[in-house]
């Protein structure tokens, strides 16, 4: 990796704790070294006092998410032991599980839903790559082999840096209009969270 890949993902995963609170991504890899889930993107940020408002209001969404979530698997645990079959409910307990993650807030970057998912779907392409050049040194694959694997890593690696730098300047560009997209998808959750707790036997 680069000088250059090299500080941008310095930059963009330094741990960062704010308020109390950290904006947690996705594992992220830097070559071949994985990168913890507790990492962040960082921004330093003068915020106003609305956006201060509106991450007050996140963090008090997420809080309530986290509650009716925690509500909701003690209902289903108690369902399950009075044999109650929740067999109806397999694909809102699903959806419940995924909304009860990714509950913290930062006045660094606040990644969409879909930056993260885009994210993701790199980092496993680009560890894909990682693996089959391990197998293929393994089996003493030729060099020219070893070097088509490697250019596809240098490429995904590439395109990885380069979306990083795309959403850490989006981000900043757009922070008060992310919190407000953040507060509206939390919002929806809770509700469907609640609407799940009062549905369930």
């Amino acid at each position: 990796m680069n000088r250059t890949t090299t500080k941008i993902l310095g930059l963009l995963l330094a741990i960062v704790v704010t308020a109390g609170t950290s904006a947690a991504i996705p594992a992220a890899y830097a070559g071949t070294k994985k990168v913890s889930a507790e990492q962040v993107v960082i921004a330093e940020k003068t915020l106003s006092p609305a956006d201060q408002a509106k991450l007050v209001t996140l963090k008090t969404l997420y809080k309530q998410i986290a509650e009716a979530a925690r509500a909701v698997r003690t209902k289903v645990k108690a369902a399950r032991a009075a044999g109650k079959d929740l067999t109806a409910f397999a694909a809102d307990l699903k959806t419940a599980q995924k909304d009860a993650t990714h509950k913290a807030v930062s006045r660094g970057v606040m990644l969409t839903e879909a930056e993260r998912a885009q994210l993701v779907a790199m980092q496993a392409s680009l560890r894909t790559l990682e693996q089959q050049l391990k197998a293929q040194r393994k089996a003493k694959a030729t060099q020219a082999v070893l070097d088509a694997v490697k250019t596809q890593i240098k490429a995904a690696t590439a395109a990885r840096t380069a979306y990083l730098k795309t959403i850490h300047a989006a981000a900043l560009a757009q922070y008060s209009a992310r919190l407000d997209t953040l507060i509206a998808n939390a919002n929806a959750k809770l509700a469907f969270l609640q609407g799940l707790l009062a549905r369930l036997p």
